[in-house]
């Protein structure tokens, strides 16, 4: 018989069962009257041929059973019989199944929603094509303080890369470009996430559009035409998937574009939140346009905008390219193009796209995968005491079956299928849970984790969560196993010893995570207490920014530019409800931020040394809509314009750092290298301000300068608005309308209160505080459960002994005392162990942590202190039942 007939019959055999059996037992009954009539032709009367035919076939249940062996499903049948009894074991037991299930389903729903986010944003492959061949190319410098910071390039920097170098099949650049999109001149516009990018990204991405083309390098240059790509979800939102809108006009600010594709579902890239804030990318990019490089781009090494990616070349020579001869030859073109003094200090860096994406949260993901781990095994633990208690209540049943045969490794298996049962039910819950459970987990931090796109269900997870559920039958298994070995040779002891074990186990992770998020909650506290150098409250920010036609071009449109956004907040804060309005072109603590040379005029510093600041560009009263507090010397005025002398205001830092003190710096002067025009005098410092924490709350406010747009013109700035009310939003009707009068084309966008920016900068010290938080909670409520169990079946199994204590005078308070001491002594072990492991293991928090130490006396005493109060509870419960048993009952039923 071949492999296909066998297994054909084999199945046959297990899904069509009662069918194979009649055949079977037809076919005996038909070789069983041959053989009889055979016997009776003999001479044998019809009694005498039934008993020999009888004796000769050796019994027909006999032969039916060495048939079903002959099949080669008998393990496949014992099987599905053990399943089978085991669902029935678990209907006539529901409330241990109900508690047994609630905890496993709550532990892997945690675990499988963790991995799920962790799955997508470090496992997963990027969605494009040889994801594991692209990289980014940052310019690494490295600063005066030793730091090394990575760079985007200048638009030289990437041209030398691109002629020079042949380890890259492709290669592409592209930088952010906010758009504002209609349809038709007159029709309101929607601001998007757009992307100036090179052709070959799509090349490089492996990315075509799945309606029209991409654009061509020969649309990519200077004079070309004006062309663009959309997303699908921009495609079905705005044009409700119209396949004429190709090859149509749409419009982008005031300028047409022909739209010449539509980019496949799913595809947002570049994604803000997997490449360094500064770059303002959107969350989601929904317009692609070409970046074309002027005859003057290439040879332009000072303006740093581009971010280069490029995938590594299939061969190279006589291999296929590595990073690390890719970066090799980096190197090369760098000293060959890089002037020399700089050379020392700078230097091409790859790293590949997936580490870009993931670098800022590898570290926190994996803590909170080890988090959950903890309530995995505390769940395992009260699982395994359930079990044990559960083998306790169906003593007499095992016994039974073991003295009419049933062998221990079939008693073995036995208890193993029934775990399997439990725990893929367990699995079951644990993955609806999951599934929902993801969804809140990408809720918590909005649009800042890199990757989310990517999260979502596939065979990693359940082959995870398979193999956990797997893993938890065999170890309950072999527990109640074990257990009942132990029941047979009468070692209650050591089952005692077992539980009591389990749950110091309980306690003491249960009381790692209790402190691991004390310690977040009061470093997110002392975060929020944190005094930033501005007042949030009662201010609206919204971004403003002016579309513009081509490249923008401060030195012909600036003095537009900033006449318009100078009449915007004008006619703003001379509006009824307005304290003061202003504006800034980098928002502190939205993430972005930008730095430039400074150089104090008559300071002298080492050879090689540039000094810089972070710039912030403001407009209107931005010191007094932000409440910026003046230290010395005056804020900017209407004499600071285009006219008049170049002037800056610094903050304390840097008035500290350049001069020593903030008077010592009034009226000195300082070189600014980051103007649009070269050759500028330099800008005399008039003013010095309290120093504002513009990247995060838990770093130190850097060396800030600030210049007045009117000096120094932008296309896009946020508004800052203070209201005299208690509500900012109820000025955006009036800033909008404001904003439409003054330029209709302009967009708003990002509108939000100064507050709501404050708080969104929190998101990732919220996100692990509030999940590691809710392990904690979950391992403490398991391990109350699991010391409630053991103390509930102490109590069961020493019924009798508390009713002989209760009947020779022993007081209920005396049993409730020798019960609790028991309690208690499990727990204060379990505490000791978990203090001890606190203070290991906690030292992986220490860079999530601000203004606590990860051995905070306080933190460790409070935690145990509370797990000791919820303990004395799950002690107390079963303790005070054991203190009411009527002697004479507990007696009568012995």
């Amino acid at each position: 018989m071949n492999l296909a007939a066998l297994l054909r019959r084999r199945l046959r055999a297990l899904f069509r069962r009662s069918a194979v059996e009649r055949e079977m037992t037809n076919e005996l009954a038909f070789h069983f009257e041959l053989e009889k009539q055979e016997r009776m032709r003999a001479g044998a009367s019809s009694a005498e041929a039934h008993r020999a035919t009888i004796h000769a076939f050796g019994g027909v249940d006999h032969v039916k059973e060495a048939y079903r062996d002959a099949r080669g499903t008998r393990p496949l049948e014992n099987l599905i019989q053990d399943l089978r009894y085991g669902v029935r074991i678990l209907r006539r037991n529901p409330l241990f199944a109900a508690a047994a299930v609630t905890a496993l389903g709550l532990a892997l729903g945690a675990a499988l929603a963790v991995f799920n986010v962790v799955n997508g944003v470090l496992l997963r492959p990027l969605p494009y094509r040889d994801p594991e061949r692209i990289n980014i190319i940052w310019l690494a410098w490295r600063w005066d303080d030793g730091n090394v910071s990575q760079l985007p390039l200048s638009s030289g920097s990437y041209s030398d890369i691109e002629r020079d170098s042949r380890s890259f099949d492709a290669m592409a650049a592209f930088r952010a470009w906010p758009y504002a999109i209609a349809e038709s001149p007159d029709a309101e516009r929607e601001a998007v996430a757009g992307a100036r990018v090179t052709p070959a990204l799509f090349d490089v991405l492996g990315v075509s559009p799945v309606v029209g083309r991409a654009f061509t390098r020969a649309e990519a240059v200077p004079g070309g035409p004006n062309v663009a790509l959309i997303s699908h979800d921009l495609w079905q939102r705005k044009f409700g998937g119209s396949r004429d809108i190709i090859g149509k006009r749409i419009y982008l600010g005031d300028a047409p574009f022909t739209l010449t594709g539509v980019m496949p579902p799913g595809f947002a890239f570049p994604r803000g939140a997997e490449l360094p804030a500064p770059f303002q990318f959107g969350t989601r990019t929904d317009v692609w346009t070409p970046l074309v490089f002027e005859s003057s781009d290439v040879s332009n090494y000072g303006v740093q905008n581009l971010v280069a990616v490029g995938k590594l070349s299939e061969r190279c020579g006589t291999g296929r390219c590595s990073a690390s001869a890719a970066q090799a030859e980096l190197t090369t073109v760098l000293r060959r193009n890089i002037p020399l003094n700089d050379q020392p200090k700078s230097a091409y860096k790859l790293v590949s796209m997936a580490e870009q994406a993931a670098a800022r949260v590898r570290r926190p993901l994996l803590i909170l995968l080890g988090a959950v781990a903890f309530v995995l095994a505390i769940a395992a633990a009260n699982v395994t005491s359930l079990v044990i208690g559960r083998v306790h209540a169906r003593e007499r049943e095992l016994a039974v079956r073991s003295a009419l045969g049933a062998a221990r490794g079939r008693l073995a298996r036995q208890l193993v299928t029934e775990n399997l049962v439990l725990c893929l039910l367990g699995m079951a819950v644990g993955l609806t849970l999951a599934f929902w459970g993801t969804k809140v987990v990408l809720l918590l931090v909005p649009g800042s984790l890199p990757r989310a796109d990517d999260v979502g269900f596939d065979w990693r997870v359940l082959s995870v969560a398979g193999l956990l559920a797997l893993i938890a039958a065999l170890g309950f298994g072999v527990a109640a196993a074990y257990a009942a070995r132990l029941r047979f040779t009468r070692a209650a002891v050591s089952v005692s010893r077992t539980r009591r074990v389990l749950v110091m186990t309980e306690v003491a992770l249960s009381l790692i995570l209790l402190i691991g998020a004390a310690l977040l909650t009061r470093s997110f506290i002392s975060l929020q207490q944190v005094r930033p150098g501005f007042d949030p409250s009662n201010a609206l920010t919204a971004r403003v920014t002016i579309p513009l036609v081509g490249r923008p071009q401060p030195l012909v449109d600036g003095a537009r530019w900033s006449a318009t956004f100078d009449h915007i907040i004008a006619r703003l804060a001379s509006a009824p409800g307005i304290v003061a309005a202003g504006g800034v072109v980098t928002l502190p603590l939205s993430g972005a931020f930008e730095n430039g040379g400074v150089r104090p005029v008559g300071k002298v510093y080492e050879n090689g040394r540039n000094p810089s600041a972070q710039v912030q560009i403001v407009a209107g009263d931005y010191f007094g809509a932000a409440r910026i507090r003046l230290v010395a010397g005056r804020v900017f005025d209407a004499s600071d314009d285009q006219s008049g002398r170049a002037s800056m205001i610094v903050n304390r830092k840097f008035a500290r750092e350049h001069f020593g003190s903030e008077a010592d710096a009034l009226g000195r002067e300082v070189t600014a290298l980051f103007e649009w025009a070269r050759d500028r005098p330099p800008r005399v410092i008039v003013g010095v301000v309290d120093d504002v924490k513009t990247v995060s709350l838990d770093g130190d406010a850097p060396p800030q300068v600030y210049v007045p747009l009117s000096q120094l013109p932008a296309y896009a700035l946020t508004l800052v608005v203070r209201v005299s009310g208690a509500d900012p939003l109820a000025a955006l009707p009036l800033v909008r309308q404001t904003v439409h009068e003054v330029h209709s084309s302009a967009t708003l966008k990002e509108i939000r209160t100064f507050e709501s920016v404050v708080a969104d900068s929190l998101a990732p010290q919220r996100f692990n505080m509030t999940l590691i938080a809710t392990f904690a909670v979950l391992a403490l409520v398991l391990a109350f459960v699991g010391l409630y169990g053991v103390l509930a079946l102490m109590v069961a199994q020493r019924r009798r002994e508390i009713g002989v204590r209760l009947a020779l005078g022993a007081t209920p308070a005396t049993v409730v005392r020798a019960l609790l001491g028991e309690g208690l002594r499990v727990v204060a072990v379990g505490v000791t162990i978990g203090l001890a492991g606190a203070l290991a293991v906690t030292r992986v928090l220490s860079s999530m942590l601000y203004g606590v130490s990860t051995t905070d006396g306080s933190v460790f005493a409070g935690a145990a202190a509370f797990v000791g109060l919820v303990a004395v509870l799950a002690t107390w419960i079963p303790a005070r039942r054991a203190s009411q048993v009527d002697p004479r009952t507990a007696l009568a039923a012995e």
